[in-house]
């Protein structure tokens, strides 16, 4: 029993104090607030990916047309048998 009383005389004690108040506010608006605006731009970033995307039509482009002068594999196989008389 003397171990509850002495659990039951620390959570009396432990009502009794007072919690520790922080205030944090202006610390946390601080942070928030901009100090600097950011002038980072992206005009580069925009001109890269410009000139990529006509890079890449220019590239899509020629490779259709380059995709229509192709046969096909099987039709190269079966060619020589056209020619070849079968009666």
């Amino acid at each position: 029993m003397d171990t509850l009383d002495a659990i039951e005389k620390l959570a009396q004690q432990a009502r009794r104090e007072k919690a520790p108040e922080f205030n944090v506010a202006e610390r946390i608006l601080y942070r928030l607030s901009p100090e600097e605006e950011d002038k980072f731009s992206f005009l580069v970033l925009e001109l890269i990916a410009s000139v990529s995307a006509v890079a890449a039509s220019v590239v899509g482009y020629f490779s259709v047309g380059a995709l229509r002068t192709l046969t096909s594999p099987l039709m190269q196989f079966l060619t020589p048998l056209q020619e070849i008389k079968l009666w």
